[in-house]
């Protein structure tokens, strides 16, 4: 399944599968409200940002995904990563069904440090949601046993990470 990735309402287009919403909050739920008044059946995901949208996007819109939350330019604490994802936002994701998509294809792109700092924001965020038992999906192009090995190499259980790889998004 293939999400198509949209800025604006204008993207909007029948005989989709899903959509990725890259857009801030205030356009982001004219899209989702847009989708509901269509009766849209497929995957609404929205591509996280700061922890306060994250938070505001879990809480009040109607989304099946939270993806990527640890992406976006922050600083990071002497001790603590800002992955964008803290145990309010998991548990609220956990209460409404909301997974939690680490995309592995924005993560080969990323280089040198800035790489080093998304793996270490992904793997504090896959203990996050471990503690409030939130769903956790990988997203990428390549095979699911790259995904498999990904998944274990950020701190997955087995069974997370089989729950994680699976051939459907839900």
């Amino acid at each position: 399944m293939k999400l198509k990735k949209i800025k604006s309402k204008a993207g909007i287009v029948d005989g989709c599968d899903g959509y990725l919403i890259d857009a801030d909050e205030k356009v982001a739920r004219a899209i989702v409200a847009s989708l509901k008044d269509k009766k849209f059946g497929g995957v609404v995901a929205v591509l996280g940002r700061s922890g306060g949208f994250n938070r505001r996007v879990v809480e009040s819109l109607k989304i099946d995904c939270l993806v990527s939350p640890e992406s976006g330019d922050r600083k990071d604490s002497l001790k603590q990563r800002d992955s964008g994802l803290n145990h309010v936002v998991a548990k609220a994701a956990k209460a409404k069904g909301i997974e939690v998509v680490i995309d592995f294809d924005s993560l080969v792109e990323m280089k040198g440090k800035e790489k080093a700092l998304g793996l270490a924001r992904i793997m504090q965020n896959v203990k996050i949601c471990r503690r409030a038992k939130c769903g956790i999906k990988i997203w990428g192009s390549v095979d699911e046993k790259a995904l498999r090995s990904f998944g274990f190499s950020v701190g997955m259980s087995s069974v997370e990470v089989r729950k994680a790889v699976a051939a459907e998004i839900l």
